[in-house]
């Protein structure tokens, strides 16, 4: 009996340290992300001039003025630690980073509450080494912050589920469903979610007066969702700009099996990053609803509705079910992967067998996220790094120079300009003329002498390339004087004299 209860402390400690060691990897992974430094690129560029020339109050009139909509406690935490800290990258994106180191702790602590050893280290190094994961803890965006709203709610939940009714803890639940839907747009969904719960809990408890409380905290929070939906939401999801880019991401009515089959390939592939496992996958959900449901069905439906919400939401045309707009979805996902694993695990007798069916399936899965993730640490990802095209004009600026911006440089552009003392030098900002490409030659028409030319996150279709089309054109009217670019990242600088 002794080298039993000995067995399983060890067991237990070796537990806590691996999933330790996981958390760590995973912070290591943003930090190194984070702290490359990468040049904010066009998404990231056009809100960040948005929160530094608006004002608080201003900041609440969305659609921004550069068709931005975000949640506006995430905007007013971003407009003051650059306040605190000035106007940095690393300001700009440390919300992301702590939100989603965060997230790893909160994820770890749902996942060791409710499901076994094997699927919590799972599903916690999944999320660990997802590659989406990473990339958004690095990025001006709220889409970290909605993952972390909807794991701290579904945390609150289950403290909630353990406890005897208090409530003083009710109260605080209520006031965070309130308060945290102003800090995500995604997060409703949750709210709905782990309110009804919570209210089934009791009911099925018989127990009025956390009953009442429970309908209370529904009702309170009805009521701020919908002054955030009248006073917020109602405009940006009236703008025709954020429809027609999105419009592919909705829910088509009625929807069907092949867009079910659609939207599972697209989640794993986008944000999940797991394609190439759909069945496998597939399979541990199945296995994971089951056995979620059965342990914990209150979690497992708080889980289930979460999606259900967010589904309701794409049908009627709300909510955009596509890439970092379900970026939320990604821990559901993974915790569902991980009860899937367990239920694998008790399916079969044989404790060796089991083991090792179990390790090898994890293995396979978590193989390509986290060698990924590595090879990350020693070459992350630049993207749209302008900086040092910035940096090259300035070193080579002349007096009677002129700079031409293609028009997706330009909020970037516009950003770094007087980060490098270039906002007195003379330049040009190009206009948008998808469909009709001859425009951008009777912009260079006007142009001569020497002229620097930047690119950045450059429109190509079918038929044309606008950075191509462009430099055929100034191959013809003029001398290309030298070209600079910067290995790993996709922005051009060219440097022509027009006749």
């Amino acid at each position: 009996m002794i080298s039993s209860f000995l067995q399983k402390e060890k067991a237990e400690k070796f537990f806590v340290l691996a999933l330790m060691a996981v958390i760590a990897l995973g912070i290591l992974f943003r930090a190194r992300h984070y702290l490359a430094g990468r040049s904010l690129w066009l998404d990231e560029a056009m809100i960040a001039l948005d929160i530094i020339q608006l004002s608080f109050w201003e900041l609440t009139q969305q659609p921004l003025p550069y068709q931005q909509g975000a949640p506006i406690g995430f905007l007013f935490f971003v407009k003051t630690t650059t306040l605190f800290f000035g106007d940095s990258e690393y300001a700009f994106r440390l919300y992301s980073l702590l939100t989603s180191c965060a997230s790893l702790f909160l994820i770890a602590i749902l996942a060791k509450r409710y499901l076994n050893k094997a699927g919590t280290i799972f599903s916690v190094a999944l999320f660990a080494s997802s590659s989406t994961l990473i990339y958004y803890s690095a990025e001006t965006k709220q889409y970290m912050g909605d993952v972390a709203a909807s794991l701290f709610l579904l945390v609150l939940l289950s403290s909630q589920l353990m406890k005897s009714f208090s409530s003083r803890e009710i109260i605080f639940f209520t006031f965070t469903n309130i308060m945290i839907l102003w800090f995500s747009h995604s997060v409703v969904f949750t709210v709905a979610a782990v309110g009804i719960v919570l209210a089934l809990h009791y009911l099925k408890q018989r127990d009025k007066k956390a009953l009442s409380y429970a309908i209370i905290n529904l009702s309170l929070s009805g009521i701020s969702a919908s002054l955030l939906y009248w006073f917020h939401l109602r405009p940006l999801s009236a703008s025709d700009f954020l429809r027609s880019f999105w419009e592919d991401a909705f829910v088509p009515i009625p929807p069907t099996i092949q867009w079910f089959g659609k939207f599972w390939a697209s989640i794993l592939q986008n944000p999940l990053g797991l394609d190439g496992h759909s069945i496998i996958l597939f399979l541990l959900l199945l296995g994971g609803i089951v056995f979620l449901w059965r342990t914990k069905w209150q979690v497992a439906l708080a889980l289930l509705l979460t999606m259900a919400f967010t589904f309701v939401a794409g049908l009627i045309q709300k909510y955009p079910l596509a890439e970092r707009m379900m970026l939320f979805s990604v821990p559901i996902f993974l915790l569902f992967f991980g009860a899937g694993l367990d239920k694998l695990s008790s399916l079969i007798k044989s404790k060796n067998l089991s083991f090792g069916i179990t390790l090898l399936l994890a293995a396979y899965i978590l193989y390509s996220p986290v060698s990924s993730s590595f090879e990350k640490l020693k070459a992350p990802l630049y993207r749209e790094h302008i900086r040092p095209s910035m940096g090259y004009i300035k070193d080579h600026f002349k007096e009677d120079d002129t700079i031409y911006v293609y028009y997706f440089a330009e909020p970037a552009f516009l950003f770094y300009l007087p980060k490098y003392h270039l906002e007195n030098s003379p330049y040009i900002l190009g206009g948008n003329h998808q469909g009709q490409p001859n425009d951008f030659l009777n912009e260079i028409d006007e142009l001569d002498g020497r002229v620097w030319f930047i690119f950045s996150h450059v429109h190509e279709n079918a038929s044309i390339n606008e950075e191509d089309f462009i430099v055929n054109y100034l191959n013809k009217r003029g001398a290309l004087d030298r070209e600079f670019r910067v290995p790993g990242t996709s922005v051009s600088l060219y440097l022509y004299e027009l006749y």
